[in-house]
């Protein structure tokens, strides 16, 4: 049992700290936030360690409610180390003889508390709105899905997108006519270089200092998932880890790594895997297929949560600058809330991403970083329009390096667009030649 005078302390504490600093940009997503203020439900915000969550947090209560109008509690802080389900009940109580009689409470990192979900059923039921933050996205989704079907909604939170690292770096894209200023252009696509490489962790954009991925990367596999799940072969999943994170947008498949690792059972590595998809480090994609089964037990291609972490931990003799192209391409549509895919014919012919619709595949996209190799651009091409006639798609896209084009075959239209371009979300297209 915590005392009293602490707890009160660290209340009063992180209240101060969790104003938002001068220095901090406001997320793109707080836009999306506005729609679920007014909902009853347990927000929920999941994200990797580091993303941002807690500063989210931060600038959805001085946008919707100030600071004076709700409670705030960090769970990561170690002086609440010892803090168990029955001391809430004294927490609520220091609450309110701080700062009164509030209905809205903000939980961050709420999956150190044991037992958490029995807690916020009860907050819920005596008619509190709550926002809760986790950094394991199935401890979440699993523990409220079971005490709280269809009374939570779920937000996330990844590093910063290309848009919003522009705006740390002070330049503001707000439509098409800024890319008509030769400096401004310029300036957008010598810090899409750096962001390529540097990815988009809010503390290793504002240090510039990759070294701090290095850490992050072992403390979420050695304290979110080694010592969560118990796992004994600690070494064993942080040499996978380094595997999946050397290899960004590649096919792998669980009995490749259960043989290169030496491991007793495919289902062992279907576990530690998950851990780490839980975890927010890596995704996994799927081919598209009509047929559920094939989609979940066919190889499958990897995708790490950001560039920044290919760039300080994975192991590769050279840099190849296309792979981090795709991986750069795949969490933009992650952030858009895309359901995505990855396309291979009987003949190997193959489009790095599927974006499917409510109803049906709505695009084809293909990354294609080195257009000038004009035969791999051709395969390139035959490769999409092969997927696009399968799928029955009219238009479809290939992003590049810096070249822009429009091409015209089999009664389909393919769009070429810079990735720098199609990051920063403006509709622009290019000229029909």
């Amino acid at each position: 049992m915590i005392r009293e005078s602490v707890l009160k302390q660290v209340l009063v504490e992180q209240r101060e700290l969790v104003r938002p600093l001068p220095e901090y940009i406001e997320r793109e997503l707080i836009k999306e936030i506005s729609s679920l203020v007014s909902l009853k439900h347990i927000v929920t915000v999941t994200g990797h360690r580091r993303a941002g969550k807690s500063v989210f947090l931060s600038q959805i209560i001085e946008r919707y409610y100030g600071i004076d109008n709700v409670y705030y509690l960090n769970l990561d802080d170690e002086r609440l180390a010892s803090l168990s389900l029955e001391d809430m009940n004294s927490v609520m109580e220091a609450f309110f003889s701080l700062f009164g009689k509030r209905r809205v409470i903000f939980l961050d990192e709420i999956q150190n508390l044991s037992g958490w979900e029995r807690f916020i059923s009860r907050l819920y039921n005596q008619g509190y709105k709550i926002y809760i933050t986790g950094s394991n996205a199935n401890l979440l989704s699993s523990e409220l899905a079971t005490v709280l079907t269809g009374r939570y909604v779920e937000a996330k939170i990844y590093p910063f997108s290309f848009r919003e690292f522009l705006m740390y770096r002070g330049v503001k894209v707000d439509d098409e006519r800024v890319l008509y200023k030769t400096e401004v252009k310029g300036e957008i696509r010598k810090l899409f270089d750096e962001y390529l490489l540097m990815g988009g962790f809010p503390e290793v954009v504002r240090y510039k200092e990759l070294d701090l991925l290095r850490l992050l990367f072992s403390d979420v596999i050695t304290k979110d998932i080694v010592a969560r799940y118990e796992i004994r072969e600690a070494k064993t999943i942080k040499e996978i880890a380094h595997f999946l994170v050397s290899n960004p947008a590649k096919e792998f498949s669980y009995n490749r790594i259960k043989n290169i690792y030496g491991l007793g059972s495919v289902h062992t590595v279907k576990n530690y895997i998950d851990y780490l998809v839980s975890a927010y480090m890596f995704f996994e994609l799927p081919k598209c297929s009509y047929s559920l089964k094939e989609m979940h037990t066919r190889t499958k291609k990897c995708y790490v949560i950001d560039n920044g972490f290919v760039s300080a931990v994975g192991f590769s003799a050279t840099q190849d600058i296309g792979r981090l192209y795709e991986n750069l391409v795949f969490g933009e549509l992650k952030r858009r809330g895309k359901e995505v895919y990855y396309y291979k014919d009987r003949h190997g012919r193959e489009v790095d991403f599927v974006v499917r619709g409510k109803k049906n595949i709505e695009e084809c996209i293909q990354v294609c970083f080195d257009v000038e190799d004009e035969k791999t651009f051709h395969r390139e091409v035959r490769s999409l329009l092969s997927a696009m006639k399968e799928l029955k798609v009219g238009k479809g896209l290939i992003l590049t390096a810096n070249d822009e084009d429009v091409i015209k075959a089999d009664e389909k239209e393919i769009i070429l667009i810079p990735t720098w371009k199609w990051c920063l979300r403006i509709p622009v297209f290019p000229r029909r030649r």
